[in-house]
């Protein structure tokens, strides 16, 4: 039964992840991929501002169940559970990505 949990919980924080880093920091970043701007030397620092922080937001919503299942088999074991441990690596991940990798422009 543990290994099946696992499985689970590793399955749905690699499904995460990819949404992480698959999910545009910017609305306006399908601009980057046109010719023209291209070819204009349209950069990251270059793209309209985006006040919208709704893609940091959207992607922490897909943290919290893994977090409320850790923090309650933590509870019922009385001691860490791994899940516990999967979860604090995702907040980490979520704020490299949102937070430390966001460009500074």
């Amino acid at each position: 039964m543990k290994r099946i949990g696992l499985v689970v919980v590793s399955a749905y924080a690699f499904f995460c992840i990819a949404l992480m880093l698959l999910m545009p920091m910017n609305k306006y970043e399908w601009m980057l991929d046109e010719p023209s701007a291209k070819s204009d030397g349209l950069t990251f620092c270059g793209l309209p501002i985006d006040n919208d922080t709704s893609t940091r937001f959207f992607s922490a919503a897909f943290l919290i169940p893994l977090f409320v299942f850790a923090a309650i088999q933590s509870i019922r074991e009385r001691k860490i559970h791994y899940s516990l441990w999967i979860a604090i690596a995702l907040l980490a991940v979520w704020g490299w990505r949102f937070f430390i990798y966001y460009p500074l422009c």
